[in-house]
């Protein structure tokens, strides 16, 4: 074989094996095209509101809850929020009109009465507004540590509160 044989052979093979290798990325989907939450809570987007990271904090099972999360509203009016576990409902939350207001954080506990699961597990929580109606979503039970550590829960005397 000649010199310029060889380098011809070569050159075909390199090529090859780029075009080869190149060739995997046209069949994986590339993940940032697909949406995902990177957070511990749940997402509920509805008319007037886009809710983000909704998780209930609570020690045990039957005991206080209190909801966090955030709330956004993008609307030039304000939106009354109501939050309900079971049947314990909270008084009104007030979203200011284009806003964001943070739940459960702040001196802005958002009560939500006794928690009917431990946490670790799922609780429906009940979202009604005057705009949206009513719309349930499973949000995560955590409990009041690490990042949620200092979340205040209030004593079963106080109940649902806002």
């Amino acid at each position: 074989m000649t010199n310029r044989a060889a380098s011809t052979l070569r050159l075909t093979g390199i090529l090859g094996a780029t075009l080869l290798a190149s060739g995997c990325a046209v069949f994986s989907p590339v993940q940032t095209d697909y949406p995902y939450i990177p957070a511990d809570g749940v997402r509920l987007t509805i008319p007037g509101l886009d809710l983000r990271n909704l998780v209930v904090v609570a020690s045990e099972k039957g005991g206080q809850g209190v909801l966090v999360g955030q709330a956004v509203n993008e609307t030039p009016d304000a939106v009354d929020v109501v939050f309900a576990v079971g049947d314990a409902q909270t008084t009104p939350t007030a979203v200011p009109a284009l806003s964001g207001s943070s739940l459960g954080g702040n001196g802005s506990a958002v009560g939500v009465g006794a928690v009917p699961v431990a946490p670790g597990e799922m609780v429906e929580l009940s979202v009604t507004t005057r705009e949206a109606g009513r719309n349930v979503v499973r949000v995560p039970v955590l409990t009041p540590s690490r990042y949620y550590s200092e979340v205040t829960i209030p004593s079963a005397s106080a109940g649902p509160s806002s």
